[in-house]
């Protein structure tokens, strides 16, 4: 046998008595011996073991298992102590954040006692609050105390979504006492958005009368001038005259004083997602849906949202409140297994309108039959369920070809506006 396989063979054998020797073989009592991995635990049981080397070998280890019961009963009255007359209020700066972008909070403990506490915390009793306070060394007796930090949330939602709780485990960290916080008015989290573009000449549009001009090409209106011919413009839009005068495309620009109208529809069902946190393909689907209402709210159009069985009709009032009510709804929006995709487009709010633009935010994993034979007035984006869940394999775009197709959460802004340009972001 060769040297290098023999140097092989006695690797192996290692790797495998390594293996042997670090193997769980109790795994299956992890559960009932949780609770020993607790500190206190293990100090009870070596006081407990002190107390029966004292009885019954040497009364000296009485000495031990005395000063292992006093650090245990420091380390469960004194946090209980130090909490015992705290009162705590937690408020942020705004009613209205969004994913990623920094606000602040602050937090008020006053002291009713006359001693001070110290170590204190914030516990958060949900993973998807993550306001993630600073500690507070001490908070004086009979004095109120202000703490204010940066507060980042990752994901959308109302948060704090349970009560956060003002923690002390001081002075040793065996237990933790702790008091709820009065919540001074939640943060609602807005979805992450990025701009999508024109509004498509599909929207058509619904007279209005008092409406602004709209500073966008359209399909009503006067013209208002004249430009080179840009990748997605219609043909219909191409001025022959000036472009057979000149030797390149030249498009006519329009205003209108219509009010376009577009449904944003968005497949919650769970079957249609994958992958779990920010990054899923829900959340994603969100944040889609969420850029194309608020984009094109700012450019004048009429958004409806439609979601499970929840439909958010398009508010009145200036620019701000409609996209403050829409950005609200999808903040609190959350998965729903009451509808699919094509019962949804089949029921009453997702019914074909005989005017404006449905945009239908799904996944290549939904009810797809919808989309088989597409209204000339419906879009499509389709997001890979797979590429959100961590599955690196390329999958192909469903038959016929979405709108926009989306394979996966990095550079979703880039991936929306590719397709929209290699389909003509104006038809």
């Amino acid at each position: 046998m060769a040297r290098g396989e023999i140097a092989r063979g006695e690797r192996g054998w290692l790797v495998r008595l390594g293996e042997s020797a670090t193997k769980d073989r109790a795994c299956r009592l992890d559960p009932y011996l949780e609770w020993a991995r607790k500190p206190a635990a293990a100090l009870a049981l070596a006081g407990a073991t002190s107390l029966a080397f004292g009885l019954f070998i040497h009364p000296r280890a009485l000495i031990l298992g005395a000063g292992i019961a006093a650090v245990l009963a420091i380390g469960a009255i004194w946090p209980w102590l130090s909490v015992l007359a705290l009162t705590g209020e937690l408020s942020f700066a705004v009613p209205r954040a969004r994913e990623g972008v920094p606000t602040a909070a602050l937090l008020i403990v006053r002291n009713h006692a006359f001693w001070d506490a110290w170590g204190l915390t914030i516990r958060e009793t949900s993973e998807a609050d993550a306001i993630r306070a600073p500690g507070l060394a001490v908070a004086p007796g009979r004095r109120a105390t202000e703490a204010s930090w940066s507060v980042t949330f990752d994901r959308r939602g109302v948060h704090p979504e349970s009560t956060p709780r003002l923690a002390c485990g001081f002075p040793f960290g065996l237990v933790d006492a702790s008091r709820l916080l009065k919540t001074a008015g939640r943060v609602v989290v807005w979805p992450a958005t990025f701009p999508v573009g024109a509004i498509p000449e599909a929207a058509g549009s619904r007279e209005s009368d008092g409406v602004a001009v709209a500073p966008r090409a359209g399909t009503m209106g006067d013209l208002t001038g004249v430009r080179p011919y840009r990748r997605g413009d219609s043909i219909r839009r191409v001025h022959w005259p000036q472009s057979a005068r000149h030797g390149t495309l030249i498009v006519c620009e329009l205003e209108s004083r219509a009010t376009p109208e577009v449904q944003v529809v968005i497949d919650v069902h769970p079957d249609a997602h994958a992958g779990a946190g920010r990054d899923g393909s829900l959340e994603w689907a969100v944040r889609v849906a969420a850029s194309f209402a608020e984009d094109w709210i700012g450019k004048g159009a009429e958004v409806e949202l439609v979601f499970g069985g929840t439909t958010v009709p398009a508010a009145a009032g200036p620019v701000a409140t409609r996209t403050a009510t829409a950005l609200d709804a999808l903040a609190r929006l959350r998965a729903d297994d009451s509808r699919t995709l094509s019962e949804v487009l089949a029921g009453p709010s997702g019914s074909r309108r005989s005017s404006g633009l449905r945009v239908v935010v799904a996944t290549d994993r939904s009810d797809l039959a919808a989309a088989r034979t597409p209204g000339p007035t419906e879009r499509f984006v389709i997001l890979a369920a797979g590429g959100f869940a961590g599955d690196a394999r390329a999958v192909d775009p469903p038959e016929p070809r979405p709108w926009i197709w989306i394979d996966g959460p990095v550079d979703v802004a880039g991936q929306v506006d590719r397709g929209r340009k290699e389909a003509g972001h104006d038809r």
